[in-house]
């Protein structure tokens, strides 16, 4: 723990300079614009930064990199109120209840809420895995086959408790996703599943374009029939 600590605050006496603070709030501003455009998540927008480690210093980098991934994961919450279409995976269940909100007239809380919770969520995350990744990963290190089938039951359940009013809706949807999900090579043995022959399916399904796709066109085809009726 003492540890911990004190690396922890050799990096915060890093990242408090006035360059790296520069480098932060210019991935935090470029990671939020990423996150408004709906397919192009954290990681393609790290992905596409990358040459820049060529001519900044690997810190300032790094901490560019860190900034671009949190802007873009709150950045997804923006046009998850405002246009229930989410920006990235993450900001799926913000368009639940934010759209909710902005339709009713609450569109500023909604924002502000998001913004809110984001940095209040992402700052204790930081902390406790700065503490707790040590003895996670000496947990994780343990677990054998009969504890990943646990967790795997333990997440049904807590699907299944997130059904709603309809269960069998939910569980269709569930079915729908763990087949989506399964699609393309396993990452552990290489086999191929459910590709049934196409070489261009062994990448997987994105779940961004899944997301993107049921979102945006179904809200994009219910704002074109209001119109038409009005």
């Amino acid at each position: 723990m003492g540890n911990s600590f004190s690396m922890l605050m050799d990096g915060f006496q890093t990242a408090f300079t006035a360059t790296n603070l520069m480098f932060g709030l210019l991935g935090t501003f470029l990671g939020t614009l990423v996150g408004v455009l709906p397919g192009i998540g954290p990681a393609l927008a790290i992905g596409l930064l990358l040459p820049i480690c060529l001519t900044v210093n690997p810190t300032s980098a790094l901490i560019m990199f860190a900034a671009i991934f949190y802007g873009a994961m709150y950045g997804g919450s923006t046009t998850s109120i405002l246009l229930n279409t989410p920006g990235e995976s993450g900001s799926v269940i913000t368009a639940l209840e934010g759209n909710k909100m902005a339709k009713a007239g609450r569109a500023g809380a909604a924002l502000a809420t998001a913004a809110i919770g984001s940095f209040v969520a992402g700052t204790i995350a930081t902390l406790l895995l700065a503490f707790g990744a040590p003895a996670m990963a000496d947990v994780a290190l343990t677990i054998q086959p009969a504890g990943y089938l646990a967790l795997i039951v333990l997440a049904f359940t807590t699907v299944g408790t997130l059904l709603g009013a309809s269960r069998i809706r939910g569980l269709v949807a569930l079915s729908i996703g763990l087949v989506l999900g399964l699609v393309g090579a396993d990452l552990q043995s290489g086999a191929l599943r459910l590709t049934f022959g196409n070489m261009n399916a062994i990448d997987g399904i994105e779940t961004v374009t899944v997301i993107v796709a049921i979102f945006a066109l179904g809200e994009s085809l219910y704002l074109a029939a209001r119109h038409q009726v009005m």
